[in-house]
Parts: structure tokens; C-alpha cells; sequence
């Protein structure tokens, strides 16, 4: 009966006897328990019996381990299925990367960086004065598209 409470011990709490009596005096009673109640079960049952029941468990646990693992594979891909969800439904990250490349335009107009368009008019100062009322437009709706969506605000050298 020992050799029993023994292997229970060892199969539920991953220890030996001896030692669970060191650190769980309670529990290892309860495993000697146990292997008191179960003992004269054990050795009423046939040997093709006890292998039947070892049977029905094993596939009882098999079936149990099977719907668990599905529920997993549910679960993690019902993760997957939200993280691949596109999170900017109506394209406001375009619209802001749209919105800085005409402000990287304007800049690189008003430093010197881009030859002017040819059908643009030849008074500098008019092109001047069309482009920053555009620009101011691009920063005003800039500002706007970064206040609904802060966490897309900052500018990304990846874009």
C-alpha cells in the first residue's frame, strides 16, 4: 500500500513520499488515504479489467487533451484574425503621410530644392503666395487628422 500512495504522490504532486512527508505531512496523509481506499479495488479488479479502465481513461484524457487543444487553435486564431484587422478604416495614416510629403514639398520649394513647375506663374512671389495658402490648409487638416488618431501623429522614417 505504500508502493501505491508512493506512485500517487509521485504522479500528482511530482515528488516521492518521503519527501512530501518532509514538507506536507496533510497531503502525503492524504495520498496514504487515498491508496488505503483504492487498494482493495485494485486487487479485486482482473488484470484484463484493470487494463480496460487504464484504456478508457487514456482515450477519456486524449479526447479532453483534443478539445482543449482546439480551443486553443480557436482562441489563438481568433487573436490572429484581430491583429490582422486594418486598424485606420477610413486611410487617415495616408492622408497624413500624403499631408507631409506636401509639406516636405513646400519645403524643399522654399529652400531652393525643386525646379518650379513650368505652368506656374513667373512673379516668384505669387507662386509663393499660392503654395503657403496651400500649406497652411495641408497644416490645418494635418492637425486635424493628428488629433483623432494621437498614436498615429508621429512622423515615421519607415513611411
Amino acid at each position: 500500500m505504500e508502493r501505491l500512495a508512493d506512485q500517487m504522490a509521485r504522479q500528482y504532486d511530482y515528488r516521492p513520499l518521503a519527501e512530501l512527508e518532509q514538507e506536507d505531512p496533510e497531503r502525503a496523509q492524504e495520498h496514504r488515504d487515498a491508496a488505503a481506499h483504492l487498494a482493495p479495488w485494485i486487487q479485486e479488479c482482473p488484470r484484463a479489467e484493470r487494463r480496460a479502465a487504464f484504456g478508457r481513461g487514456f482515450d477519456k484524457g486524449k479526447e479532453r487533451q483534443k478539445l482543449s487543444t482546439a480551443g486553443d487553435v480557436r482562441r489563438l486564431q481568433d487573436e490572429v484574425a484581430e491583429l490582422r484587422q486594418d486598424r485606420d478604416p477610413d486611410g487617415l495614416r495616408a492622408r497624413i503621410r500624403d499631408l507631409e510629403y506636401a509639406l516636405d514639398g513646400w519645403d524643399r520649394l522654399m529652400t531652393g530644392r525643386v525646379i518650379l513647375r513650368p505652368d506656374a506663374p513667373a512673379d516668384w512671389k505669387t507662386q509663393a503666395a499660392e503654395y503657403l495658402a496651400k500649406l497652411t490648409a495641408v497644416q490645418r487638416e494635418l492637425a486635424v487628422l493628428k488629433g483623432v488618431q494621437p498614436s498615429n501623429a508621429t512622423r515615421s522614417s519607415s513611411l
